[in-house]
């Protein structure tokens, strides 16, 4: 297994590969600048620019912030909003790609990305801070979760998980044999009960009880990738990802444990994917998972909780899905599109969705 690989293309939209996540290409003078000098400033961030079309290229992550939205794309974008109608776009001191947004109250929130950038802010994403930049390493962080405003973790690129307890000064390494294999991680999210639960590429899934200072790796119903994963309920939630599967848990805190032959398997199947995927079947019967009926099989990237307890999730080519949870079925929300979505939110006025086509405010069918 190659340990150095990133596989770019579970981690967006398929017609987005190119456009996302190729690293920023310098300019020939800056190159020239690098052999007179000796310093390799394709190693220090530029600040992103303003782009005149910023709202319509790719948009990436969504969040809320107060009362407004602030969406993160492309080439170190960021859109701020009042509404979710009407977005402008902010600098920022890095142009590297930004895949995810958070929020730990309505001013404090953060944004990463490739290159090992990680972004802050302090006033509701008006202005930001670079607090990391690390194109040496030249891979992306995924996801960041902050459960105060001192602890925080940050997930990324083949198996990588750091932890802060200073506030993102300074981070070190979670060491874990879970991460042994290095898959990428892309989701982090905390469960009602306060614990946390951790979503990855080839069925990686994992959970720590202790703000993720150790994990414990669980068994997968799914062998392929989760692009995501939303809470629900006191301990619950809902994994999803490739091809469409969902799979709802009620007690996470329950999920059996993957076994040494269980990963002895899962190592098998990744060392020999065509052959696995001819004689396979991905989905499997693991105690206290139950996969959501569906019979739609574009991937799911994104997913969001209402303020009323709605689960909807975002995918490829319109796909907005509600999951009832109740009824162990995914029903799809017809709407009057057909974009690539990586994100969405709703709204008072709608649905603020994020992908291929910019950010846009979707009206909900009646």
């Amino acid at each position: 297994m190659n340990r150095h690989r990133i596989t770019l293309q579970k981690a967006v939209l398929a017609s987005a590969i190119v456009a996302a996540f190729a690293f920023p290409v310098y300019l020939l003078a800056q190159e020239e600048e690098a052999e007179d000098t000796g310093v390799d400033t394709t190693l220090v961030p530029r600040p992103a620019v303003i782009a005149p079309r910023a709202t319509s290229g790719l948009i990436l992550s969504l969040a809320k912030a107060g009362d407004g939205y602030v969406a993160v794309g492309q080439r170190g974008g960021v859109l701020l909003s009042a509404d979710g109608k009407v977005w402008k776009q902010v600098l920022t001191p890095a142009d590297a790609t930004l895949v995810r947004v958070r929020f730990l109250d309505d001013t404090h929130g953060w944004a990463v990305g490739y290159d090992g950038t990680i972004l802050d802010t302090t006033d509701g994403g008006k202005s930001w801070t670079l607090a990391q930049f690390d194109a040496a390493w030249g891979k992306p962080w995924f996801d960041i979760l902050f459960l105060d405003a001192s602890n925080g973790l940050v997930a990324g690129g083949n198996g990588v998980l750091k932890r802060t307890a200073d506030g993102g000064k300074t981070w070190e390494a979670v060491e874990s044999p879970v991460f042994e294999d290095q898959p990428n991680l892309y989701n982090l999210i905390k469960l009602g009960d306060g614990s946390l639960l951790l979503t990855g590429e080839r069925g990686f899934l994992a959970h720590s009880a202790d703000q993720g200072s150790t994990w414990k790796q669980l068994k997968s119903p799914y062998t392929g990738s989760y692009f995501g994963v939303v809470p629900v309920g006191t301990n619950g939630a809902i994994a999803f990802g490739l091809r469409g599967n969902a799979f709802h848990i009620v007690d996470v805190a329950k999920a059996p444990g993957l076994s040494e032959a269980d990963l002895a398997a899962l190592r098998e199947l990744a060392a020999n994917p065509e052959a696995s995927g001819q004689n396979a079947n991905p989905v499997s019967e693991v105690a206290g998972w139950k996969r959501l009926a569906s019979n739609d099989t574009e991937s799911l990237f994104g997913g969001s909780v209402g303020e009323d307890g709605t689960v909807l999730l975002f995918g490829a080519n319109g796909r907005v899905m509600k999951a009832d949870v109740e009824a162990g079925a995914l029903t799809r929300v017809n709407l009057p599109t057909n974009i690539n979505m990586n994100m969405g939110l709703a709204a008072a006025d709608g649905l603020i969705v994020v992908g291929t086509s910019g950010v846009k405010l979707l009206a909900l069918p009646n």
